[in-house]
């Protein structure tokens, strides 16, 4: 429980820091940027199922892993070209993927941490154990799973109460209408 405070602190602090700054730089020609949370997320299928939450956001997306997943972060150019995703951790592999006409890196293992800040990203996670926290203007698609609905996680848009995942996929706007 105490990590999980750090962690909430953590993202917290990166929100009152990330936000202003994208908020004053009119990210997306808009002025106002939203967020969502994921945690405790678990979908059907582990790393090779539909994916619990796909991200693609004009901002930031981070996140930890605590059992198996694989995250795909592809860096949709921007004319500013910034940022660069990063993770860590002991317990993690890499691999080339390709969506479209952009190539990503694919992040597959447990205990692991994941970030992508200042750019254009989609970020595509499968598996359980996924811990998420994405801002700026964008959308998210939401599933969790079909067989266990009550224990397949939450999510929280703009700060509203968690709710569990839904089963049928679920797509909503982040940041401005």
């Amino acid at each position: 429980m105490a990590l999980m405070r750090r962690i909430l602190l953590f993202l917290a602090t990166v929100v009152l820091l990330v936000l202003p700054a994208a908020s004053a730089a009119g990210v997306a020609g808009n002025s106002e940027s939203g967020f969502v949370v994921v945690k405790k997320a678990a979908g059907d299928g582990g790393v090779n199922g539909p994916p619990v939450v796909t991200v693609v956001v004009h901002g930031f997306v981070m996140g930890r892993i605590t059992q198996e997943a694989r995250v795909e972060i592809y860096h949709l150019q921007t004319a500013s070209g910034s940022g660069a995703p990063q993770v860590a951790g002991p317990d993690v592999s890499q691999s080339s993927v390709r969506w479209r006409s952009f190539t990503g890196k694919a992040y597959s293992g447990s205990g692991f941490r994941f970030r992508a800040i200042g750019g254009f990203y989609r970020v595509v996670v499968r598996g359980a154990g996924v811990y998420l926290f994405a801002g700026g203007h964008g959308a998210v698609w939401l599933r969790g799973s079909s067989h266990y609905p009550n224990a397949d996680g939450f999510y929280s848009l703009g700060g509203r109460p968690f709710r569990s995942l839904p089963a049928p996929e679920l797509k909503r706007s982040i940041g401005g209408s």
